[in-house]
């Protein structure tokens, strides 16, 4: 059974900030948000979007109201408790960032209530709609988008809906270098949400004395503010930045911990320490302590513009050997510079920032992130894992079978879609433009659309082993191992073949930023780097199945 889905939905794109693709619109035809929002009964004019977003926003008393009601969630009443929880689920999506936030709390009995009140909200509702008619208020931009949704911010859905509305925001907040006095005046607001997106935003595009309004905002009161602005003046390397986010590793709940600890392990490198966010205050502050070691050792040193910089290669190959339950990691001279023992059934692996390796584990029905030591400081339980991949957002893409999911560091679901009956996964790769790609059972290579429901286009690939990731480049062309063909094969976005190279029985393929191919072979019990002419030009082998291979 095929993914059967109307292409007009889809079409070309057109980049409004980084990281940010909205469907450019033809002449006489309409955009997939416009589609989606009528399909939704949403208006797409400017005033009816500004009142799409204004019904769902509450006054600033009923935010208030909001909190107080989250705060009885964990009186010593029972009944006082369920008309609280009752009361949220009645607000409707105006309650659920509040909620989410709820959610982390330290109050045990707070944060399973509020996690019950989110499934009931949430029930029949997600951050599509709200992300689309906030991308194209932004194209429409009609007076007063700024100010509506920064009224709105505090009350999206989620945290994808609140992103694409803080980015619509720096579209429509600042017009032919002009900044709008409401995103000036939200750096005072009560509400930290609106403080954090308006600092966020003039830090990057404001003047230098709104550049230093901004600034101020490290050292505000809420943690979520000074969290948001310290990643921003951090992301444009202010150094200043850095202090604030190791203190906050002390306050913050684990999901943004994490977001804190990936930042701070880009600049790390090696350096970076092995101990994991909290989520409880002793474990909080003992990361915290590993961090502010950390800077004191090499704060002083520290460049900062390693961050603009692509990674070097380092020459180091990590293997998986899948029948001993072995991953390990090579340096250039063939020298093994760790190894994590006891997996069972590695399919799929990857190197993290702070010497951290993400393992699918198959038999062990579980996703872990382990030290390379093999400890596990992470770990989601799903049936029968292929793949597992860490996301430029911190998220965790997993590939079963029958299922594509993406989980948040709490190992929460964000995103789930079910393989139609009859066809199952082999592999599978988050694009970083959203899509996926994917191979399934009836020898199908697949591109799905970022929702996972619009197949755009697919070809005949003969793909004959189970786990792991399909290797799709920037032009879009893929490479594929044929098992049974004895070799592996590029082939363009149609299904072109326009590259080959023989190599016995090839399991897993992967090319290198030098233009050469690395290849691990099921019956020669190695992996090798083939050269554009596939030439052999180096070799790992072993006397066991060498199942995977990556370069870095």
């Amino acid at each position: 059974m095929r993914w059967i889905f109307p292409l007009a939905l889809l079409g070309s794109c057109v980049i409004l900030l980084p990281g940010r693709c909205v469907a450019e619109s033809l002449p006489g035809s309409t955009t997939a948000d416009e589609q989606l929002l009528q399909a939704a009964n949403v208006p797409t004019d400017g005033p009816g979007l500004l009142d799409f977003f204004r019904k769902r926003t509450l006054p600033d008393a009923e935010g208030k109201r909001i909190q107080e009601l989250i705060h009885q969630l964990g009186d010593d009443s029972f009944e006082t408790r369920e008309k609280a929880c009752h009361l949220l689920v009645a607000m409707g999506t105006a309650a659920v960032s509040p909620l989410r936030q709820a959610a982390h709390s330290s109050d045990l009995e707070v944060a399973q209530r509020a996690e019950k009140c989110l499934k009931l909200i949430e029930s029949g509702s997600g951050a599509t709609v709200p992300a689309a008619a906030a991308r194209l208020l932004a194209r429409r931009n009609p007076p007063g988008a700024t100010e509506v949704l920064l009224a709105y911010l505090p009350f999206a859905e989620n945290e994808i809906a609140a992103k694409e509305v803080r980015a619509s925001l720096a579209e429509v907040g600042i017009r032919d270098g002009k900044v709008n006095p409401a995103l000036v005046q939200a750096l005072s607001d009560k509400v930290p949400a609106r403080r954090s997106a308006a600092a966020a935003i003039l830090w990057k595009a404001g003047s230098a004395p709104q550049r230093a309004a901004a600034r101020q905002l490290l050292q505000d009161p809420d943690t979520s503010v000074r969290l948001q602005v310290a990643l921003a003046l951090a992301e444009s390397k202010e150094k200043e930045a850095l202090p604030v986010l190791i203190d906050l590793l002390g306050e913050l709940p684990q999901p943004q911990g994490w977001k804190v600890v990936d930042f701070l392990s880009r600049l790390a490198g090696e350096q970076a320490p092995s101990l994991p966010p909290g989520n409880d205050e002793s474990s909080r502050r003992r990361c915290r302590t590993a961090w502010s070691t950390w800077w004191a050792r090499h704060g002083a040193d520290l460049d900062l513009a390693r961050l603009d910089k692509e990674p070097q290669p380092l020459g180091y190959t990590m293997i998986v050997l899948l029948d001993r339950g072995v991953i390990l990691e090579q340096d250039s001279a063939g020298k093994t510079r760790w190894q994590i023992e006891g997996l069972q059934k590695p399919l799929d692996a990857q190197f993290l920032p702070g010497d951290r390796v993400l393992v699918a584990e198959q038999e062990a029905n579980q996703v872990t992130e382990r030290t390379l030591d093999g400890k596990i400081v992470w770990k989601k339980e799903v049936l029968g894992p292929l793949v597992a991949q860490r996301l430029a957002n911190g998220n965790t893409f997993i590939a079963t079978q029958n299922d594509l999911l993406e989980v948040d560091r709490t190992g929460k679901e964000v995103f789930t879609v079910s393989i139609p009956v009859g066809e199952y996964l082999m592999r599978a790769e988050k694009l970083p433009n959203g899509e996926i790609a994917l191979v399934t059972n009836r020898n199908r290579f697949v591109r799905l659309g970022a929702s996972g429901k619009e197949e755009l286009h697919s070809f005949a690939v003969n793909v004959r082993t189970s786990g792991g990731r399909i290797d799709v480049l920037p032009n879009g062309r893929v490479v594929v191992p044929e098992l049974l063909e004895d070799k592996v094969v590029e082939y363009d976005p149609q299904g072109n073949a326009i590259w080959e190279a023989s190599i016995a029985q090839p399991i897993a393929a992967v090319r290198l930023p030098n233009g050469h191919t690395l290849v691990t072979s099921m019956t020669q019990n190695r992996a090798v780097e083939l050269d554009r002419t596939g030439k052999e030009v180096w070799e790992y082998k072993s006397d066991t199945r060498v199942t995977r291979a990556w370069r870095r």
